[in-house]
């Protein structure tokens, strides 16, 4: 039986012109889940990274925590499949172009404008993007790929994005496409999904926790965005 955790990246820098890096914040967020495992014993075998800049910033800082404390150094395996939908193309497409820079600065107006928009995308209703259909088959396919990668009785980690991971997982769930992207909205900046596997069987054993967060002097880096 192997173990593979996917965890969401870092806090970005959403509403900035640069949103795919991370932010101070996202940084910490990555080098606390690395002191966390490494206090609680949790050791894993590979790092992988999704390709966008997030993502390797978050495996990244996760790797130089380890090596502060102590573990030896680590190489990332970047790996392609997981790359997130386009949030504006999206809105865009519900709404216009015109209004979304407006939708940016207030994070509850856009927040309800996104859930409009993901609701829309998985009915088909959206045109002139990729369908919804296509971004899930494409991360199911690229998860199934790096299981396999992975190899048996070992443990991994996959740091992406909230869509592409939630996506990834959605077969294994057993949920529609709209109450998976209701679903992927809660997930939280570092939190972690642990994936049980052994050749096709694939089990649910955690999802979206931030254990390493929880703790008083850590609760004020818990983010959703």
């Amino acid at each position: 039986m192997s173990r593979l955790y996917l965890v969401r990246h870092g806090q970005a820098a959403f509403g900035t012109d640069d949103y795919d890096r991370l932010t101070e914040t996202g940084i910490a967020q990555c080098r606390q889940l690395a002191r966390h495992w490494g206090a609680i014993g949790r050791h894993v075998d590979v790092i992988y990274s999704g390709t966008l800049r997030r993502h390797r910033e978050s495996a990244e800082a996760f790797v130089r925590a380890t090596a502060d404390a102590g573990g030896l150094p680590r190489q990332v395996q970047i790996r392609p499949g997981f790359e997130e939908y386009d949030y504006l193309a999206l809105l865009a497409a519900q709404d216009g172009a015109g209004s979304v820079p407006d939708t940016l600065e207030d994070h509850r107006v856009f927040d309800r404008r996104l859930s409009t928009a993901l609701g829309a995308w998985a009915q088909g209703e959206l045109r002139g993007v990729v369908p919804y259909p296509v971004f899930r088959d494409r991360c199911a396919a690229a998860l199934a790929t790096l299981m396999v990668d992975a190899g048996r009785g070992r443990s991994a980690v996959l740091f992406g994005s909230a869509g592409s991971l939630a996506a990834a997982i959605q077969p294994v769930l057993g949920l529609a496409d709209r109450e998976l992207l209701r679903l992927k909205l809660t997930f939280f900046n570092t939190g972690v999904s642990s994936l049980l596997f052994d050749g096709d069987t694939v089990t649910i054993e955690s999802l979206n926790s931030v254990s390493h967060l929880e703790q008083p002097a850590f609760t004020q880096l818990i983010t959703h965005r």
